[in-house]
């Protein structure tokens, strides 16, 4: 008797053709959603956004920051873009860090209402918290920027300078190295030059300038010039110097205080004193 035309191995080897075919369609769809969530959907791990895209998230936080720390009771000082070229992502894969830091000079007593006015001037999705450790003779800050950045801070509860930090954490290095270059400020403010004037120093260009994007548009920026020699008088020429603004700290570690507006920060040492000055946004 002859086998029918539909039964037995016939139908087997149609079945597993529309299987081959079944699971080669479900490889395309999956495939197609995941390019899709790379591009679409956030980070769920550090590891998903490399150094080079992790620079430009810290680069937009440090903004946010700069323009929080700014204000009435502080002088700022913005610090430079710090990349440490080796850390481990994993036990096998080695990646890079990238910080940034704002230090905030105070008055005497008034570091915990200076992170309270930074924590504030967060966006309120940073979840900025400031807290009290060592029965209150510590502070922390510490915010969530998103995509895995993160803002901390910490010192004595009567620090007279705070350093806030802004960390990716480690990456996996990209394709192509991480822009490390600030946005173009304006000119130095005029009282970079008239300060080195008054402590007897030759006005010229900034040593040092470092800049950040703020977050309504705009650059600010820290300009600093080193080595100018220390002035016999100098506590007398800085009085007069500050005379009409506002006195944050007044002794042999630092001056600071602002001056229309903006920060003024110098720091002396035996033979030369370093002077910031630092327009906000």
């Amino acid at each position: 008797m002859s086998e029918p035309e539909n039964s037995g191995v016939p139908r087997r080897k149609r079945r597993r053709v529309w299987l081959i075919w079944l699971a080669a369609a479900w490889v395309v769809v999956v495939s197609g959603l995941g390019a899709w969530s790379v591009r679409r959907d956030a980070a769920t791990v550090p590891e998903q956004r490399d150094i080079v895209t992790a620079v430009g998230d810290l680069q937009r936080t440090v903004g946010v920051l700069f323009a929080a720390a700014d204000g009435d009771g502080r002088a700022v000082v913005l610090g430079g873009l710090d990349m440490v070229p080796d850390c481990r992502v994993t036990p096998v894969r080695r990646g890079m860090i990238a910080s940034r830091e704002v230090t905030v000079y105070v008055a005497e007593g008034e570091a915990r209402t200076a992170f309270d006015a930074i924590a504030a001037g967060l966006p309120s999705d940073y979840r900025a918290e400031v807290s009290e450790l060592r029965g209150g003779t510590r502070l922390s800050l510490f915010a969530d920027a998103g995509n895995f950045v993160a803002i901390d801070g910490d010192a004595e509860a009567g620090a007279g300078a705070l350093t806030v930090r802004v960390t990716t954490g480690c990456r996996p290095r990209g394709g192509t190295e991480p822009d490390r270059a600030d946005p173009v400020p304006g000119g130095a403010p005029v009282a970079l030059s008239a300060l080195v004037n008054a402590l007897g120093g030759t006005p010229s260009e900034p040593s040092m300038v470092t800049a950040v994007n703020c977050p309504e548009g705009g650059v600010a920026a820290t300009y600093a010039v080193d080595e100018v020699a220390a002035p016999a008088g100098f506590e007398g020429r800085m009085r007069e110097a500050s005379a009409g603004g506002t006195l944050l700290r007044a002794d042999e570690s630092v001056w600071a205080y602002r001056l229309d507006g903006d920060s003024v920060v110098v720091v002396p040492d035996e033979k030369n004193v370093r002077i910031s000055v630092s327009s906000g946004c």
